[in-house]
């Protein structure tokens, strides 16, 4: 039975590029094109079975969309990660000077990633916000105006438009972290994350307590954030990401005691690190298995 995963599209963004790495060698995925992040977690379980979402920038940081749906509505979980180069372009129909281009589309995260080459060379320009890059392309595309769009160089080859100017992005180290996400996360690896969110009592040191759980068995945290709670002005819940699976016997100890301790409390899933294609932090070794 073929497993149905989503992606954002049109053809040619980022997102779609992570899924084809993502089901290479697999002739089991029905591959679905979707028009939203939200549209496609919402049909998690319904329309499809997986679906590749971006999650975090090295630049940006979080994709918000994201992480807020996964956190106060979505069951979805985690199972894999992966992680990409992105590499911003400038497109347009003609080969317009920048001084000419009148106005920039592209999905809010990647205009954000340039936005020191957009206020620098493009200082008269408006920018326009897309629901994915490749909608952006395919808006230039439709106009003889001096529009330009910002997003992956394939969707030159796809949509007809030159490439005015490339890597633009403000950081030549630009990556992006998507997850798979599914109705389940994954077995244990030996070398896997789990993703977790967490909301305390609004008191001194409450959060302070619960990070000391991990800390003293010596457990790695790799990334904790806030996100509004949606409740209440001045309440957050925190998103925090340790090295280990749910199921390893200290880690789970662990997260028993932070539930107990806590408002909210909700595991987004346990899965493998990814360790190809950027260099491992933290002595991190290779798993032959991913």
């Amino acid at each position: 039975m073929a497993i149905r995963i989503g992606y954002l599209g049109p053809a040619g963004t980022f997102t779609e590029e992570a899924m084809c790495l993502y089901t290479s060698g697999n002739e089991h995925y029905e591959k679905l094109e979707f028009s939203s992040i939200p549209e496609m977690i919402y049909s998690i379980g319904t329309k499809i079975d997986e679906a590749v979402v971006p999650f975090e920038n090295s630049i940006e940081g979080s994709v918000n969309v994201t992480l807020d749906l996964l956190i106060h509505e979505s069951m979805a979980m985690i199972k894999k990660e992966l992680v990409l180069p992105v590499n911003q372009n400038l497109l347009a129909k003609k080969p317009f000077s920048l001084e000419e281009i009148e106005i920039v589309y592209s999905h809010p995260q990647a205009l954000y990633q340039c936005r020191r080459f957009l206020h620098e060379r493009l200082p008269k320009a408006l920018w326009r916000e897309t629901e994915s890059t490749a909608e952006a392309a395919r808006i230039v595309a439709k106009s003889e105006k001096p529009w330009a769009a910002v997003g992956h160089r394939r969707l030159g080859e796809l949509y007809g438009l030159l490439i005015v100017a490339e890597n633009i992005q403000d950081y030549k180290n630009n990556v992006t972290r998507f997850i798979i996400l599914s109705h389940e996360d994954s077995l244990p690896t030996g070398f896997d994350r789990t993703s977790v969110v967490f909301a305390t009592e609004n008191k001194p040191g409450s959060l302070y307590r619960v990070l000391g759980f991990f800390a003293r068995e010596n457990l790695n945290l790799t990334k904790i954030e806030s996100r509004p709670s949606r409740k209440a002005l001045g309440e957050y819940v925190f998103l925090l990401e340790v090295e280990g699976h749910r199921d390893d016997e200290v880690l789970k100890k662990v997260l028993m005691e932070v539930q107990n301790n806590t408002t909210y409390f909700k595991i987004l899933g346990s899965y493998p690190r990814w360790q190809e294609g950027y260099p491992p932090a933290g002595g991190d070794r290779k798993d032959p298995n991913l």
